[in-house]
């Protein structure tokens, strides 16, 4: 299903306003998503949210924005198809964290993996 102009917009205000993306980033496109808050999936919490892609960055938010992280698409090292729990719904992106400077492991549970990936290696000039 394509993206609404309407609904772009809207997180491209909210995003902006929270200093999650700078004023020239753009939101290009979003994606319903869930994203386990444990490294351990079986036993994750699982949050209900959008993953969103800007021309700079991969951005998610929880449903009620408790959660919310952004990842630069040069700082992904890898994106990879993994499962959700036990089920093959899963997608993990990798990722260098400056802050700690290692790898970080991020896992999402999403409808229609392997378009995001080619999405997320495309954005990130890794090789599919």
């Amino acid at each position: 299903m394509a993206n609404s102009d309407k609904q772009l917009s809207r997180w491209q205000r909210a995003l902006t306003d929270l200093n999650a993306i700078s004023s020239n980033d753009k939101v290009e496109s979003y994606y319903t998503a869930n994203w386990a808050s444990s490294s351990f999936a079986i036993f994750a919490t699982w949050r209900k949210g959008t993953l969103l892609f800007t021309k700079e960055k991969l951005v998610y938010m929880t449903t009620f924005g408790v959660n919310q992280f952004a990842i630069n698409y040069s700082d992904i090292r890898e994106a990879k198809k993994c499962f959700a729990g036990l089920l093959p719904m899963g997608m993990l992106v990798i990722a260098y964290d400056k802050k700690t400077d290692k790898t970080k492991k991020y896992k999402f549970w999403v409808a229609g993996r392997k378009k995001l990936i080619r999405q997320i290696a495309e954005k990130a000039g890794l090789a599919q």
